[in-house]
């Protein structure tokens, strides 16, 4: 793994000279309208010396010569990439840092750290690199977050394979999440989509905590994960993966890339399969469903013009799972789940002009069918989608503003066995949003949308961001948001349909609307000439209205409208340092607080939803990268269980609580001149939750459920995969 401060000390040769004279120079970095703009305070220092300066308030700089030439000089400041030169002379230097984020279009540019926060941006950002993805198995996007404390993930059943995700102690059904900004998980991708988002199509992960920009929509009540994938400018020509696990599970991942001529494009393709009866725990349940699943997306990148430029997204995916009970079994319990989707997406645009004017448009189309049947229960859904995101940016006084029109079309034909829920979501809404700065101390971004929705009439989201730098290594952000959406409540649940209870929706059900207020300390220091960094916040989701998923009477799933209060208080601290050369430590500790009123008038802790959940992460890489070796902890704090007569007396459970417990993750990786060769094990104490499937030898009962998860369902796992690059 790179340093963040120190490269390594490289051998020199040439002519011993004795530094009699200084080298002067100026750092700067270029502005949004290609003006250079001094950077003070930036550190300026040969390598493998204590000899370094500071640059003054204009970005000058004057250093004593090397004793020794040729030399490397090293420029670092928080929030740009480090920019190292080889010097062979005396000379006057003019270096240039670039941001370790680019901001607006929110892509990394640098590889500065696997895992990065910002001092710069205005919203909670942390940024995901590829690398940091390779640190675990990370086969698609819902097991991305392995190495990372602000996400949770977990099985949402005994019996799909599907995984859910949190942010800020809720459901991922109230992150937005996007692919490039434009919408990738929502309505009927909200079970399985995760799975449908291979790891080695992804350059980077943007994960933003409380109230986004208005620009991105209305959704995001908790926060937004933005997925960027490779693009042809950054991609190998050629980049094929191929992975396999001590279940007998296959993927392969093959990824081809164009750079050259006007249209760029990138093809990348993914297959995954596994045949294998797993059940372990013998109680005639498959631990993990037979699957086949064959995903492709095509992008095209239109460059050849100054003024235009133009994308286009097109998506395919097929794929069956089956789980349940073993073939073995008469008339066993099947789970047979079936998705196809269809996917076009464009953004196209006029690029800034010299006034900082620009115009963009972004489109999608999506078809998706879903046919699932746990048991005796069919459910069939039909999706078809349309999206519109119209953003016109210019400069007010010399602050940026933007504003647009936004359209969502969805239209949803849903059946469960014999009653028919169709639907038609219409909302059309626009917005506008200001960014105020004043120098690079304070930023306010405040905007507000206005949408109609064509069955409960007008919302407004207002949002608000500000951050202020006291110095250049902290930053101190403050964020109030409101969002709405309209809950999908079959789809969202489909893990509770894995039971024998009975469906109840009590009313016509009201969208979702939440206040999300959260603070938030980022600072960056250095310690014995590394880098490392502390961030820590606080957050609350205070729901106006909220659909209520009610599992606390055995037998019994409802639905309804909020009465009472409901919300989710989230407070987490992590500190990430490079202990000594090439060795990262990575620590996280989140508490949440997540209660909801239920139909009795009750407030309850959230169910199945921990209440703490802790991280450590140790990274060592050898010289030059050659070996790599990662190890995780995770903690996973207790749980409150919905009362059942079988659960009771569980040995991994005190009263109505699950057990905290603690999962461990290891992999190493070697890499050779093209291609990577990595080992890993997952769930390594192979802790298992206990009886995931209640009376599992009875599906027809009255008490039988698959849905109730509160720790791993799978126990220790080894897996092994290849990566080759051209």
């Amino acid at each position: 793994m790179k340093k963040i401060l120190i490269i390594a000390i490289v051998l020199i040769a040439g002519v011993n000279l004795k530094a009699q004279n200084q080298i002067n120079g100026n750092v700067v970095e270029h502005g949004e309208n290609g003006e250079e703009l001094p950077i003070p305070g930036a550190n300026v220092y040969w390598e493998g010396t204590t000899t370094g300066v500071a640059t003054d308030e204009n970005g000058n700089f004057s250093i004593a010569e090397p004793e020794n030439y040729p030399a490397t000089i090293v420029v670092s400041f928080v929030g740009y990439q480090k920019y190292t030169m080889l010097i062979n002379a005396n000379s006057k230097l003019h270096i240039d840092l670039s941001p370790s984020v680019d901001l607006e279009e929110v892509k990394v540019k640098g590889k500065v750290n696997t895992t990065r926060y910002s001092t710069i941006d205005s919203k909670n950002m942390q940024v995901l690199s590829n690398k940091e993805l390779e640190k675990a198995a990370c086969c698609n996007l819902s097991e991305s977050f392995e190495t990372n404390a602000t996400v949770d993930v977990s099985y949402s059943d005994a019996v799909s394979g599907a995984k859910k995700i949190k942010m800020l102690g809720l459901d991922g059904s109230y992150m937005q999440i996007t692919q490039e900004n434009i919408p990738l998980i929502r309505g009927l991708s909200s079970s399985y989509g995760l799975n449908y988002v291979p790891g080695t199509w992804i350059e980077s992960i943007q994960i933003m905590k409380g109230a986004g920009s208005v620009v991105n929509g209305y959704e995001s009540f908790t926060g937004q994960i933005n997925v960027e994938y490779f693009t042809p400018e950054t991609a190998d020509k050629l980049y094929w993966n191929m992975y396999t696990n001590s279940e007998q599970k296959f993927e392969n991942n093959l990824a081809i890339a164009k750079n050259n001529g006007d249209w760029n494009s990138n093809l990348f393709t993914h297959v995954s399969y596994h045949e294998k009866d797993v059940d372990h725990n013998n109680d005639s349940f498959l631990d993990i469903p037979h699957i086949m699943n064959i995903n492709l997306l095509n992008r095209y990148i239109y460059e050849g013009s100054d003024v235009f430029r133009a994308q286009i997204y097109l998506k395919g995916l097929y794929e069956d799972r089956v789980g349940g009970q073993t073939s073995e079994i008469t008339n066993p319990y099947v789970v047979d789940v079936h998705n196809d989707m269809l996917e076009i997406a464009t953004k196209t645009g006029l690029r800034p002009d010299e006034n900082g004017k620009s115009l963009g448009l972004q489109t999608a189309f999506r078809r998706h069918n879903q046919v699932a049947q746990y048991g005796d229960k069919i459910y069939g859904g039909l999706q078809e989608s349309a999206y519109l995101n119209l953003i016109r940016q210019t400069e007010i006084n010399e602050q940026l503003f933007k504003y647009g029109f936004n359209y969502n079309g969805d239209r949803y034909s849903e059946s469960l066995n014999d009653s028919i829920f169709n639907r038609v979501d219409l909302v059309s809404g626009l917005f506008a949003e200001y960014t105020h700065k004043t120098e690079e101390y304070f930023t306010l971004v405040t905007g507000v949308r206005a949408d109609y929705h064509n069955q409960s009439k007008m919302h407004y989201t207002p949002r608000v961001n500000l951050k202020y730098n006291p110095t250049d290594d902290i930053a101190i952000r403050l964020s109030a948001g409101k969002a709405f959406r309209i809950a999908n409540v079959f789809v969202e649940n489909s893990n509770l349909l894995a039971s024998s209870r009975k469906i109840h929706v009590a009313e016509k059900l009201q969208p979702e609307q939440a206040w999300n207020m959260g603070f938030n300390v980022t600072y960056c220091f250095f310690i014995n000439g590394r880098e490392g960094n502390i961030n820590a916040d606080v957050y609350r989701t205070d729901f106006n209205n909220q659909v209520v998923v009610d599992i606390e009477n055995q037998g019994e799933l409802s639905f309804y409208n909020l009465k009472g209060k409901s919300f989710a208080n989230t407070i987490q601290v992590d500190l990430g340092y490079e202990l000594f050369d090439r060795f990262d430590v990575k620590l996280a500790y989140k508490i949440n607080d997540v209660q909801t009123t239920y139909v009795d008038g009750e407030q309850k802790q959230m169910p199945l939803a921990p209440n703490a959940r802790g991280l450590i992460n140790l990274a060592y890489a050898t010289n030059f990268d050659k070996w790599m070796f990662d190890f995780t902890t995770n903690y996973v704090g207790s749980s409150r269980i919905p009362e059942h007569s079988l659960i009771a007396g569980n040995e991994d459970m005190t009263e109505n609580y699950s057990n905290p417990f603690y999962l461990y993750n290891a992999q190493i990786t070697k890499k050779f001149k093209k291609f990577d060769v990595y080992l890993g094990g997952e769930n390594l104490s192979n802790y298992k939750q206990k009886n995931p499937v209640l009376d599992a030898g009875n599906p027809n009962s009255d008490v039988f459920d698959a849905s109730i998860i509160y720790a791993p369902i799978n126990g220790r796992m080894f897996y092994a995969g290849i990566r080759y690059k051209l």
